[in-house]
């Protein structure tokens, strides 16, 4: 097996973010249960169980960590809407903008392509 490309480790820091974003939601949250909770718990270790496969070559879990993005970058603007606060708006956008850096990283350069 050969080292993964630079895309594919920043991509894997970037997921890593991801899972690490879900457990901070999780500690700061000022509300209680709610459905948002229930997919921060579930979502954190999904997150972080896929970047070893990610970084190695694995193809599925390149293509369920798509899965995943795309659902959460939908779903960012129900949140939008609900959560009108500046605070999380900031929150909101830079969690799409790093979604879209890993899903660039993982598809379209050709040293990724390549890598799955």
């Amino acid at each position: 097996m050969s080292a993964a490309p630079i895309t594919v480790r920043v991509a894997a820091l970037g997921i890593a973010i991801h899972a690490i974003n879900h457990v901070l939601v999780l500690v700061f949250s000022p509300f209680s249960w709610n459905v948002g909770t229930v997919f921060h718990l579930i979502h954190a270790p999904l997150y972080a169980a896929l970047v070893w496969p990610v970084l190695l070559g694995r193809n599925w879990a390149r293509i369920l960590i798509t899965f995943f993005l795309g659902g959460q970058f939908l779903g960012r603007f129900v949140v939008w809407v609900m959560f009108p606060s500046a605070g999380a708006h900031l929150a909101l956008l830079g969690g799409w903008a790093l979604s879209i850096v890993v899903l660039t990283l993982l598809w379209a350069p050709g040293s990724s392509r390549r890598y799955f």
